[in-house]
């Protein structure tokens, strides 16, 4: 249960948690501080500097009380009442109903002040403490009737309290803003670490250099290992690929110099055709070796035109069951590879025009921040199960697709794949709604600045 409310509450970035961590403990100990402050220390100090005061208070009132004259009495207390900040005034007529103790609702001292003269006080009445400002004016009985007293503010409680919790969060709120820029940039590393693996996920390489704390370092430098010994080992197989499809190229024109010169046999036809099917795995090595990296820069292309000059391509071989549609007006131009993407194209069109016998391809704009470029044909298409191991290098499926209706190595659908992350996209294997065959969707995002 604890563990779903932290899941389900705190930031999901690194950034916001840790900001977080740091922000409840400096809460909590405001909130701490001016709980002790308030309780502890400034209405314990209210309540002693108003039971000092009430000592004088009780002390003249008694010499009041104990006097038969009490305008003799408070001619004779004026200098000692007057010294100890205190006025004594005898009410001109006895109050018959007690009036209300008055003080604002945001006066915590107030409420102590209150507290201390009731309890401490037998013959108290009611206080005062809004119709004067700094002033408490206290109400109570006496041998010659209500009596009012009236000393300043200042000696029963103390002055501004509430500079030192001003101080204290000022001081957090600065220290808080310092801690920030110091928590960003310790997080900034891990950032850039994040930004360059996502990056590199997607078939690009930014530049990125260890920065930061040591174990941040540590592991900047790992994935720097890491992304060099992977970069090596895909140039090691491509040249190897490569290699070995241009040694073996002599060979073979030797093998069908020799076969065209021979007899035409059944068995010569049937060595044609064998060799025939390893140039075709030659020729698939070499496109796949080829087309997963590309060396062209992104340049903004029109994905309707680029499609349409392939198709005529296409057309002019023959293929006439190729459909197209697009709408011309809401596809925005995009950065593109684009001898990559057309490598791709060409491999969803071959692939659809070898286990079907009609293909439609259509361009459009997908939520508004993907451009979809969708081949459809009415084949036998490709198990649901099946489709996550159809985009890996030379796995053919032959239960979903007729082995005997053509070649090919199981590479096709690869280097689409392999296109889709070097341009940030991805390959959407999915039933065509269209043809009821398979629907290859290359899925890419769009630039706003275009």
């Amino acid at each position: 249960m604890w563990s779903s409310f932290l899941k389900r509450f705190l930031p999901r970035s690194f950034y916001g948690r840790a900001i977080l961590i740091l922000i409840v403990p400096i809460i909590v100990i405001q909130i701490v501080l001016s709980i002790v402050f308030v309780q502890r220390h400034y209405e314990r100090v209210t309540a002693q500097m108003t039971e000092n005061t009430l000592r004088d208070i009780r002390f003249v009132t008694d010499q009041l009380d104990a006097s038969p004259d009490p305008a003799a009495a408070l001619d004779r207390l004026a200098d000692l009442a007057a010294a100890m900040q205190i006025t004594v005034t005898i009410l001109p007529a006895p109050v018959v109903d007690p009036p209300q103790d008055r003080r604002d609702w945001t006066d915590l001292a107030g409420r102590e002040i209150i507290r201390v003269l009731r309890q401490n006080l037998a013959n108290y009445r009611s206080v005062d403490l809004m119709s004067v400002s700094n002033v408490v004016i206290l109400t109570m009985d006496s041998s010659h009737g209500p009596l009012e007293v009236t000393i300043p503010r200042r000696l029963v409680t103390t002055s501004n309290p509430h500079q030192l919790l001003v101080i204290v969060f000022l001081a957090s709120a600065v220290m808080a803003l310092i801690a920030f820029q110091f928590l960003r940039l310790q997080i900034r590393p891990i950032r850039r670490l994040g930004l360059a693996a996502e990056a590199y996920g997607r078939g690009r390489t930014v530049p990125f250099r260890a920065a930061g704390a040591k174990e941040i370092r540590a592991a900047s430098l790992a994935f720097i290992d890491m992304r060099n010994r992977i970069d090596r080992q895909n140039t090691q197989r491509k040249l190897m690929l490569s290699g070995v499809s241009h040694d073996m190229r002599t060979p073979l024109t030797r093998m069908r110099l020799i076969l065209s010169m021979m007899d035409q046999t059944e068995d010569t036809a049937a060595l044609s055709t064998e060799v025939a099917d390893l140039e075709g795995l030659l020729n698939g090595f070499l496109e796949y070796s080829r087309g997963v990296a590309p060396d062209e820069a992104k340049t903004p292309v029109d994905a309707v035109v680029l499609a349409l000059d392939l198709l005529e391509k296409y057309a002019a071989t023959g293929h006439s069951n190729i459909s197209f549609s697009a709408d011309r007006q809401n596809v925005p131009r995009v950065p593109l590879h684009k001898g990559l993407m057309e490598r791709a194209l060409d491999n969803l069109l071959s692939n659809a025009l070898r286990h079907a016998d009609k293909v439609h391809v259509n361009i459009s704009v997908w939520d508004g921040a993907w451009l979809d470029i969708s081949v459809d044909d009415n084949g036998p298409g490709i198990a649901e199960l099946d489709r996550p191991r159809a985009t890996e290098p030379f796995v053919r499926l032959d239960d979903a697709r007729n082995r005997d209706q053509g070649g090919g190595v199981g590479l096709g659908l690869a280097i689409v794949s392999e296109a889709m992350r070097a341009h940030e996209g991805r390959l959407l294997l999915e039933d065509s709604p269209r043809l009821g065959g398979l629907r290859a969707v290359m899925r890419l995002p769009l630039d706003p600045a275009l």
